[in-house]
């Protein structure tokens, strides 16, 4: 072979290189350009349901792949769960639960790798059960974990079933890249979410303070101010026609003005007592407790057991806001004659617990639960959400007929004036 012909070829096999990696860098072009659309697109969406379904429309065009599937990670219950399924006929899979740890969407989670499979049928980890919801035969898969700020969001995972076509590292390196965005996207929805559902149960809550002080208002106060206008008015006639009578009827009057002041004082000390800030716990619920029996001739009963430092400002305003909400239900609801608010510290086991009894009718606690979403009420919810806030944990139990004991514990130490950052 003469040195032109051997020239010739090796310049064609240079030719042929430099037109396949051409091809690659358009392609790679093409794909980052789509991901680039795609990120965009994500980036303005925050509701959660269809930033998934962006999410996986957009993997799938990105590896021009046949099928795709979105799985989310359910931590309580270490599942993964199909949260969209496209293309493949796989739409019955929607909902589906797998253990974390199965098949080659559980390998991908619990190794956190990026994985691709040519032949599904020779690979053990693959979960035939669930395969068998799609109606084409695979070729080749990929599978990419979803990962933000280290922790694992779920698996997105593309499939091809075109014979003779299959996935490579480019589509592997690619999808992995795009994944890591889609994960941060789920992350801000999810907040997005939480969010939007604080701001309702805040919404709600504030109605539930506006209708209450209203009620309360309206059937202590406002009548009291009612009757006395009625008793001035009858005093000016006293005055004029049996002046003799008068200064008993003023007496009368004084003291239901001293009444009307007495409510109002319980009325803004329940809306925000100062003396729970500048005194602390103990000393805010006994004069909580005095009120109570003075205003509605409640036995309440406020035994505690022994001193303890004072908590921090966070965890005295959410102790004092169960204890409140508790006695309330306790008034409104259960018809008692006998209320009891015991706080005992135990520093051993570095706890604080509170209960909060009462010797009324008693409810069905699970019904209750049950029926929130119809009654409009939170206050359940709101101590639940209060103590977990403090790190606490909060327990009721009750029977129809057999009283009401609401319970909560929380760490003493922890929760601390002198081991917070409060001045």
């Amino acid at each position: 072979m003469s040195d032109t012909t051997q020239s010739k070829k090796d310049l064609e096999v240079k030719i042929a290189d430099l037109e396949a990696q051409l091809k690659e860098s358009q392609k790679r072009i093409r794909i980052l350009n789509i991901i680039g659309e795609v990120d965009r697109s994500l980036t303005l969406e925050l509701n959660l349901d269809p930033l998934l379904h962006k999410i996986l429309a957009g993997a799938v065009k990105v590896t021009d792949a046949s099928a795709g599937s979105l799985l989310l990670l359910d931590e309580i219950n270490d599942e993964l769960v199909f949260a969209v399924v496209e293309g493949g006929g796989g739409d019955s899979l929607q909902g589906t639960r797998i253990a974390s740890d199965k098949g080659i969407a559980g390998w991908v989670a619990t190794n956190r790798q990026p994985l691709i499979v040519d032949d599904v049928n020779k690979d053990n980890r693959y979960y035939h059960s669930i395969a068998a919801n799609f109606d084409f035969k695979l070729t080749s898969l990929i599978c990419v974990p979803m990962i933000s700020r280290n922790k694992l969001i779920g698996v997105l995972q593309v499939m091809q079933n075109t014979p003779g076509c299959y996935f490579g590292t480019v589509e592997q390196e690619l999808l992995n890249s795009f994944a890591s965005k889609a994960a941060i996207s789920i992350e801000n929805a999810r907040l997005y979410k939480r969010l939007k559902e604080e701001r309702d149960k805040l919404v709600i809550v504030e109605d539930e303070v506006r209708k209450r002080l209203a009620r309360d208002l309206h059937d202590g106060p406002t009548q009291f101010v009612a009757a006395m206008i009625m008793n001035l008015d009858f005093i000016k006639e006293l005055i004029a026609r049996a002046p003799e009578y008068a200064p008993d009827e003023i007496e009368k009057t004084v003291a239901l003005a001293r009444k009307t002041l007495k409510q109002l004082r319980t009325l803004l000390f329940n809306l925000r007592p100062v003396i729970l800030e500048t005194q602390g716990l103990i000393p805010a619920l006994e004069v909580y407790t005095e009120r109570l029996r003075e205003t509605d001739k409640l036995k309440v009963h406020l035994n505690v057991k022994q001193e303890f430092a004072r908590l921090s400002s966070r965890a005295e305003i959410a102790t004092f806001a169960v204890i409140q909400e508790a006695v309330n239900n306790a008034k409104k609801y259960a018809r008692t004659s006998d209320i009891k608010i015991t706080i005992q510290p135990d520093e051993e086991k570095d706890l604080l617990t509170v209960l909060i009894t009462d010797n009324g009718k008693g409810f069905d606690v699970q019904a209750v639960r049950k029926q929130y979403d119809k009654r409009g009420s939170l206050g359940m919810i709101n101590m639940q959400e209060r103590i977990e806030a403090i790190n606490g944990r909060l327990k009721i139990q009750s029977e129809i007929g057999q009283g009401t004991e609401v319970s909560f514990t929380l760490p003493l130490h922890e929760n601390l004036l002198e081991n917070t950052k409060e001045l």
